[in-house]
């Protein structure tokens, strides 16, 4: 099956897409940088989908900053967010991903909904969000509006607890203006690699003393995940070699990698203490 024997709908406003995805139910697919799908139907993955391309609503776009909250609609490009300085200012962890993010022609039209909605356990733009503890917003003419924390939105490789008819509307998170951040991914290539293991850490301090540590990784488990054992190590304890030697042995236990053709399961173990150091180490640089 070729890519025009698939169904093709192009609502002009967000409550359009709304009524088209609950018309479509199951074989709605959304699109709109279409990085990621694309790729699927040409692999013939994907068959017989109505295809909704959202890409021309600006109400999904933009970045906002309200008091202390960061948003930033679901159609915001990578490319945007590192332009951003909302987001190089505040969320410095997920600007550095945003460096990060494959090469520039892939950055242009890769968006920040696409990518969390495509549920990949290696999505560079989920790990910084994860560590913002970012909440992500959709919407559906059956059920109306609802927030989801991210930590609660993956299910499995490529799932998610979004229901047919939902579009994600904006991700939201607090500034850490005031807090260091680092992000880190290691893979075979420099520009277009998926992550063998990524990492982002957000950490608050009081004078030297860790008042505040969220660590998140991904391609190391099923979902992207927050390490909350080594978070909770963490907090109250000052930057040591006895604390970080603990710390690195400790993140090991909260992984869970496979073996495929890009890695080991056991050097995947490895990388996560390596990267553990290093993201601490750019942190507090």
């Amino acid at each position: 099956m070729g890519v025009s024997s698939f169904g093709y709908i192009l609502p002009k406003t967000k409550q359009e897409a709304l009524m088209v995805l609950n018309e479509t139910g199951e074989k709605g697919r959304i699109v709109a940088g279409s990085t990621n799908i694309l790729p699927d139907i040409r692999a013939r993955k994907i068959t017989g989908c109505i295809l909704v391309d959202i890409s021309g609503l600006r109400e999904l776009k933009g970045i906002e900053a309200a008091g202390e909250t960061v948003t930033v609609g679901s159609l915001t490009t990578i490319s945007e967010l590192l332009q951003s300085e909302i987001i190089a200012r505040d969320a410095k962890v997920l600007w550095q991903a945003c460096r990060r993010f494959a090469d520039p022609l892939v950055r242009n039209r890769a968006t920040i909904g696409g990518n969390i909605a495509n549920a990949s356990p290696a999505a560079d733009g989920v790990v910084p969000l994860l560590a913002l503890e970012a909440t992500v917003n959709v919407e559906s003419q059956a059920a109306g509006k609802r927030e989801i924390p991210l930590t609660e939105f993956f299910t499995g490789p490529g799932k998610s607890v979004l229901q047919p008819g939902e579009l994600i509307t904006s991700v939201s998170f607090a500034k850490t203006t005031a807090m260091k951040g680092a992000f880190i991914k290691f893979g075979l290539r420099k520009a277009m690699a998926i992550s063998l293991a990524s990492i982002g850490i957000v950490l608050g301090f009081s004078g030297d003393t860790i008042t505040q540590a969220r660590i998140a990784l991904g391609a190391l488990a099923p979902t992207p995940l927050r390490a909350r054992e080594t978070e909770n190590y963490l907090s109250g304890k000052q930057i040591s070699d006895e604390v970080m030697a603990r710390a690195s042995e400790l993140i090991t236990t909260e992984v869970k990698p496979i073996s495929d053709v890009r890695a080991s399961q056991a050097y995947r173990w490895h990388l996560t203490g390596v990267l553990f150091r290093r993201a601490i180490e750019a942190a507090l640089a």
